[in-house]
Formats: C-alpha cells, sequence, structure tokens
C-alpha cells in the first residue's frame, strides 16, 4: 500500500522527468533554430559575394573601356612614328608587321597539281606542307593552284616595364622617396 509521500514523491518525480524532456527539447529547438541562422548566413553571404563580384565588374569594364581607348592613343602614336620600336622609361612601343601565311582553300585542286615538296605524308594521311609552300611562294611569286595567300599584317604591341625591388615588391615607373621631413617650397 502506498503513502500519501510516496504517491506524492512518484508524482514529483513524474513531473520532474516531465520538465527534463521538455528542457531537452528546447534545447534541440535551439539547435534548430542555430542551424538556420548558420544557414541564412551562408545564404547572405552569398548574396554579398554575388553584389561584390557585380560591382567590381562594373568598375573593371570601365577600366578596361580607359585602358583600350590609351592602346588606341599608343598605337595611333606608334603608327605615326617613323621607328618601328619606341623604347621609354615605363614601357616599350612596337609595330611590327607578321609574317605572310599560305591557306589551301581547295585540298583536291592543290593535291592534284603539287609537287612532293609541298605535301607532307604521314601514314594513312597526305596533308599540305605550308612552311615549304610559302618558302615556294616568296621565291617564285607564283601561288600553286588551291593555295591562297593571306598578307601578314602590322600588329601593334606594347609592354609595361616592371623593376623589381627588396623582398619582391614591384614598381612600375619612377620611385619617390617621402620623408617625414618639412621642407618650403620657393
Amino acid at each position: 500500500m502506498k503513502t500519501f509521500l510516496d504517491e506524492l514523491l512518484e508524482e514529483v518525480e513524474q513531473k520532474e522527468d516531465q520538465q527534463t524532456e521538455v528542457f531537452i527539447d528546447l534545447l534541440l529547438l535551439r539547435i534548430k533554430t542555430l542551424n538556420e541562422e548558420i544557414a541564412d548566413n551562408f545564404s547572405n553571404a552569398d548574396k554579398e559575394i554575388e553584389i561584390i563580384k557585380s560591382w567590381a565588374l562594373n568598375k573593371n569594364t570601365i577600366l578596361q573601356e580607359r585602358i583600350n581607348l590609351i592602346e588606341k592613343q599608343l598605337e595611333q602614336f606608334a603608327r605615326s612614328s617613323d621607328k618601328k620600336t619606341i623604347d621609354l622609361p615605363n614601357g616599350v612601343l612596337k609595330v611590327r608587321k607578321s609574317p605572310d601565311k599560305a591557306e589551301v582553300v581547295d585540298l583536291e585542286l592543290f593535291l592534284s597539281k603539287a609537287n612532293a615538296e609541298f605535301v607532307t605524308v604521314v601514314p594513312e594521311q597526305i596533308k599540305p606542307n605550308l612552311k615549304n609552300i610559302k618558302s615556294f611562294i616568296k621565291m617564285t611569286t607564283k601561288v600553286p593552284d588551291g593555295v591562297r595567300v593571306i598578307e601578314g599584317k602590322e600588329e601593334f604591341s606594347y609592354s609595361i616595364k616592371m623593376e623589381e625591388k627588396d623582398a619582391g615588391e614591384k614598381e612600375a615607373g619612377v620611385g619617390v622617396k617621402q620623408t617625414g621631413e618639412l621642407r618650403a617650397v620657393v
């Protein structure tokens, strides 16, 4: 037979077990909300990354357009000059003619009239020897049948000089050292 105290003790233990389960359930709920917050943070970070990439793309597009404009000005200057190479303190401008190219436009016509020196025979494959064809055209000025000459164009290029500085730092152009001293300019 249960006494009143035994029943009371049993009831208290049941309530304590229920409170422990509720507390554990609250902890699980807290983990769930924290995981959702982590996922939300990653989502927001991805959105911010896209915004930053878009901003950088817009800025760099504007800068690239400026570079293209400056390149056109450099090319115009280099072409108007009598020099093929202009060596400047910050870079080099060059205007060079690319070599002429020979292109076989009608392979069957070419192969039917080609010399042995104009073709390269690889097992199970015969193909034009463009180097020998170009040499032949230069020496004789005759263009074999089925071949077209693509004249080389003058190409503009430039390079920017970079100077090595202490511990691998790079600096373009002339260096200026500043000191903490004040000076009067008259």
